[in-house]
């Protein structure tokens, strides 16, 4: 509960700093536009990505123990994205918790699937209910009819709030296909593909300063579906060329990461589902870039090893007798 305790009060401090409290921004006329530019400098990133961890490791606690307090924490650990109404990181951990839960019962997987779709249907719902509260007042209404939808869909009976789960899976895609058809003709620019794509945005923001490196923005299909799998900018900036490469790129950071994780039995299956989980959101984003979604792959690597050096430290080394034992 120390770092439960310890993440509350630096939200407290992170609040102030801010000067408002996202889930209530919208009610007291404030343009809140979002998790990224929120909170302390970097400080705000390193919460929330240990924040991100720490439950997913607490769930696969919960899993391995069944101690009810520690299903308690775990709640408590999601409460904080509710607060700021980062849906990103909710859906982090929802996607994580998924994950740890089929590792931890893959022989009883089949039957647990009826549980797996309902709580998936459920997420769906938080999801697009939360989007609402965020970009439309809780219109459930907005999004659908900005997007150009139908009267027959608004009158269907499926809830509106599922609209968003649709646009999140549809527009990526679509966004990749609108950028290659519109993009064909810009120069390719491999030092800004590595600097802008291959590295964690807080890395490649400052070189893009220091190297003078204008990022490109892809082609959207609509303004606010600003989504469009890890391919779309590789794309822009060196053509499939540069979609070939970081998906090179990325499969050699997944397949190290995984040989890496696996040995690890604290930690292993934590690292390894927070490992599936930016393999599923590379369809939506570019999870090595965005370190809010690749940045607590390292508290795992960190944790392990500062676990395997105490384990080897306190080895007692066996003492050589220099008297005969005959």
């Amino acid at each position: 509960m120390l770092a439960v305790s310890c993440l509350y009060a630096f939200y407290i401090f992170d609040i102030i700093y801010s000067g408002f409290i996202p889930l209530f921004a919208f009610s007291n006329g404030v343009n809140y536009g979002g998790s990224i530019g929120y909170g302390i400098p970097v400080a705000h990133v390193l919460a929330v990505t240990f924040n991100a961890f720490y439950a997913l490791y607490t769930f696969h606690q919960f899993l391995s123990t069944k101690k009810k307090k520690l299903l308690i924490v775990y709640f408590l650990l999601l409460l904080p994205f509710v607060i700021l109404l980062n849906r990103s990181m909710i859906m982090y951990i929802v996607i994580g918790s998924f994950f740890i839960y089929c590792l931890s019962v893959a022989r009883y997987l089949i039957k647990k699937s009826l549980y797996i779709i309902v709580a998936a249907l459920f997420s769906l719902y938080i999801f697009g209910y939360l989007g609402n509260l965020r970009s439309a007042n809780g219109d459930s209404t907005f999004i659908p009819i900005s997007s150009g939808v139908t009267d027959q869909f608004l009158k269907g009976p499926v809830p509106n709030e599922f609209y968003w789960g649709y646009l999140y899976i549809g527009s990526p895609l679509a966004n990749l296909q609108n950028n290659i058809t519109l993009a064909r003709d810009k120069y390719s620019d491999y030092t800004n593909l590595v600097v802008s794509e291959f590295l964690p945005d807080f890395i490649s923001k400052r070189l893009q300063t220091e190297l003078s490196l204008t990022p490109r923005a892809f082609e959207q299909i609509n303004p606010f579906l600003n989504v469009g799998t890890i391919y779309s900018r590789p794309y822009n900036y060196a053509g499939w060329g540069g979609i070939i490469l970081i998906f090179l790129y990325f499969i050699t950071l997944m397949n190290i990461y995984f040989i890496i994780m696996h040995k690890s039995y604290t930690y292993g299956v934590t690292g390894i589902a927070m490992m599936l989980v930016a393999i599923t959101l590379a369809n939506f984003e570019n999870t090595i870039q965005f370190s809010a979604y690749s940045f607590q792959l390292v508290y795992p690597l960190i944790l392990s090893a500062i676990k395997g050096y105490k384990q080897r430290k306190n080895t007692v080394k066996p003492i050589l007798s220099n008297e005969s034992s005959i």
